[in-house]
């Protein structure tokens, strides 16, 4: 059974430019979720999956991965993520696929390991990280999970939010054309852990988590 990750990546991000290439302490953010992966024994290859191979020049020496060259036409903001595993899968021939994201650079190797094994081992065909928010929340002007009368916080229903971290097997993509089967593993991550950078705000953030040594890698 052949285990794959893979990012898609691109180097004309619109709120932070060229973030994935961008230094982060000592070396560009590209390394952090690649360095992380490579030390994986279950994963049999990490790739890259980018229009072009200039991102290659920006990861560190001895990090294991592979570059696999997709489309120009899936740079675009139109495309959209299944477009990519789609071109992905036409390229790979993976049993079980990871799919993860440079702009989460603080998930840990240990919390990937469990989602694999979940999916490999265990009985899912799926696997993702997510929060776990226990406040109140609202939508469309609506309470969410909560009701308005006065009542006690216990009765605030738990929100899920979906992180950056999926693993599924390619029979479930294949069949549903989604990265989430009908019963999946879910993997609570805290916000630490889950820290994704998607603006400048949360680049800055991520720098200081960096800095203050909070966080450290090889």
């Amino acid at each position: 059974m052949k285990i794959v990750a893979f990012t898609p990546s691109r180097l004309n991000s619109q709120r932070v430019p060229q973030k994935n290439i961008k230094m982060l302490g000592r070396m560009p953010l590209v390394n952090y979720a690649l360095q992380t992966m490579s030390k994986i024994e279950l994963i049999d290859d990490v790739v890259i999956f980018a229009s072009e191979p200039s991102i290659c020049g920006y990861i560190k020496e001895g990090i294991k991965y592979s570059y696999l060259k997709r489309h120009a036409s899936l740079d675009t903001q139109e495309a959209k993520v299944q477009d990519l595993i789609r071109e992905f899968l036409k390229l790979c021939d993976a049993d079980i696929i990871a799919m993860f994201h440079i702009t989460s650079p603080f998930l840990r190797a240990e919390t990937i390991l469990e989602c694999l094994q979940k999916v490999k081992s265990e009985g899912y065909n799926s696997a993702f990280t997510a929060f776990r928010v226990d406040r109140r929340c609202w939508f469309k002007g609506i309470p969410l999970n909560f009701s308005i009368s006065d009542k006690p916080d216990q009765y605030i229903v738990p929100v899920i939010v979906e992180h950056s971290l999926y693993v599924f097997r390619r029979e479930v993509f294949e069949t549903t054309g989604q990265r989430i089967s009908s019963n999946p593993f879910i993997k609570y991550i805290d916000h630490f852990e889950g820290h994704d950078i998607d603006t400048p705000e949360d680049f800055r953030i991520a720098e200081l988590i960096v800095n203050t040594g909070l966080f450290e890698l090889d």
